[in-house]
Formats: C-alpha cells, structure tokens, sequence
C-alpha cells in the first residue's frame, strides 16, 4: 500500500480542520472484542462438519450444513472487509467515521458531547450509531476528543 493509499481519507476533510488523532480499528481476520465468539463458533462447525456422514440422514439437511458455513464464511469477510476500509479521525471541529467504499459519518464536536471509553472502544453517549470500535489504544482518541472539546468552548 502507497502513502497516498494509505491517506486516501484526508482528502474528504476541509482545509480549516486540524487532524488530532487519526486511527484504524483492529485489521485482523478475527476482531479481537469478538474473536473468541467466532473461534468457538468455527471449532463447533468443525466438528458437525467431521461427524456430518453419521448425523446428517437427507440432502437437505446436507445443503443446511452447508448453507450455515457459507453465511459464516461470508460475514467474516465483509466483517474485515468494512474494517479494512474504515479510518477514525477527531479534528478540531469534528469526530469523523470515515469509510472508503461506504457511507462516511461525522459528529460536531462541542461542550454538551458526552463520550466514555470503554474496552477497546471511544462510545458516544446520546449516538448509539456512531462509536470508534476495535481500537488498540482508545485512551488516545480520548485525549484528542478532550482536546477538541476544550479548543471548542
């Protein structure tokens, strides 16, 4: 990936927005908030998989099995696919949840916004629909929303 690859989001902000913080969720296959989830979930496929000649007694019920690891095969994929296109910005004017192929968000940062970190995530109170999730290091997106919320009074 170029450098100009990499700061394609830069582009969608305006030149009077200072960049505070800039960060990506988690770019593993697994997201570690829910990774054990899908570990477990895999292992019990596994195993209904290796016992299926015994247990499975029609076609159809084949196609079931079948249907069950293809839906979970896929949303593993588009689940680390949206990750892989999404960037986490806080400027001096906005949070922004920007994404590259999707529709992007933004939040005005001023002195009634309320947010809390939480494990491996910045929650915005009153936005139930707008959260920085899968951070490394959510205390550093903290410090930059702070920032911009003291810059804004």
């Amino acid at each position: 990936m170029t450098v100009a690859d990499a700061d394609w989001w830069r582009a969608r902000l305006t030149d009077e927005e200072d960049v505070l913080w800039s960060g990506r969720p988690d770019q593993g296959f697994f997201p570690l908030q829910y990774g054990w989830v899908y570990k477990v979930f895999l292992l019990a496929l596994a195993v209904l998989w290796l016992v299926s000649p015994w247990m499975l007694e029609s076609v159809r019920e084949f196609w079931k099995l079948t249907s069950v690891t293809l839906l979970l095969t896929f949303t593993l994929w588009a689940d680390q696919f949206v990750r892989s296109q999404r960037v986490y910005v806080v400027t001096s004017q906005d949070a922004w949840t920007l994404n590259k192929k999707l529709k992007s968000k933004a939040l005005k940062i001023d002195r009634f916004l309320s947010f809390t970190t939480g494990r491996r995530a910045v929650v915005f109170n009153r936005h139930p629909f707008f959260r920085f999730d899968h951070l490394s290091d959510p205390s550093a997106a903290f410090s930059a929303l702070l920032q911009a919320q003291e810059a804004s009074k």
